[in-house]
């Protein structure tokens, strides 16, 4: 997909998946991962972080019960 002459990236879910678990285990940094895998945009991982660590909160199923 092209706009105004640049190229637009997009990557996989696995891709996105395998770089958030490196930073979280602390293998890389953010930085250090922008530049190992080439990865253009400053806050391209801050989205995925974001994007995906809230992810998992969605599919859980929260039951409340009220003492009295």
């Amino acid at each position: 997909m092209e706009i105004r002459g640049q190229i637009q990236l997009r990557y996989s879910k696995a891709f996105q998946q395998k770089v958030v678990k490196e930073i979280e285990e602390g293998k890389l940094g953010i930085y250090e991962a922008q530049k190992l895998y080439n990865i253009k945009g400053g806050s391209t991982i801050q989205t995925w972080i974001n994007y995906l660590c809230m992810n998992h909160l969605l599919n859980k199923i929260v039951k409340i019960e009220l003492i009295d």
